[in-house]
């Protein structure tokens, strides 16, 4: 039986995908999906080190104001800042001009730093400032009567990633 001219063209043109055609989609899309997990994986390594990052910049302005606010207003009356820059044994030893609510001890407040931990130590009470420090200093410059410190505070965190943090600071007892 001779079939009908439109069932031969329906036939004809029915369409399909080849072998070869679904293979080249399927290598296209796996190229793709590599392309866009390295993007994203990336991405995400950044988000990870730049939050690594915020969190050592906290801490060492957060250690760095609180040691230069007290440090600022030492006590005119005993004028004696003592401190050592002796590698990871630098501290600062001096009064304060008057105690606080939280603190009222205002002598003999002393900043250390010890192996990896930055400590602040009024009255046999013991703060920790930051404990991933590498590098603590303080130098001291002498001007026209004038004493003014400068401070240099390096923090290193658990992903390699590092912050120095330098300040100086000139106390209002020893301005002349």
């Amino acid at each position: 039986m001779n079939e009908p001219l439109y069932k031969k063209l329906l036939f004809r043109n029915q369409a399909g995908f080849s072998l070869v055609e679904m293979i080249s989609a399927i290598v296209l899309m796996g190229i793709m999906g590599l392309f866009s997990i390295q993007f994203i994986t990336g991405a995400a390594e950044s988000n990870r080190l730049v939050a690594g990052q915020k969190g050592l910049v906290d801490d060492a302005k957060l250690a760095m104001e609180f040691m230069l606010r007290e440090i600022r207003v030492s006590n005119s009356a005993t004028n004696v800042i003592a401190f050592t820059d002796a590698g990871s044994t630098a501290s600062i030893t001096f009064d304060k001009f008057s105690g606080l609510d939280v603190d009222t001890n205002a002598s003999q407040i002393v900043y250390s730093w010890s192996g990896t931990t930055l400590i602040r130590t009024s009255n046999s009470v013991v703060t920790t400032l930051s404990d991933q420090v590498t590098d603590f200093s303080i130098t001291k410059t002498t001007s026209a009567g004038s004493e003014y410190y400068t401070f240099s505070l390096t923090l290193e965190g658990s992903n390699g990633e590092s912050f120095t943090l330098d300040s100086g600071i000139r106390p209002r007892s020893l301005i002349s």
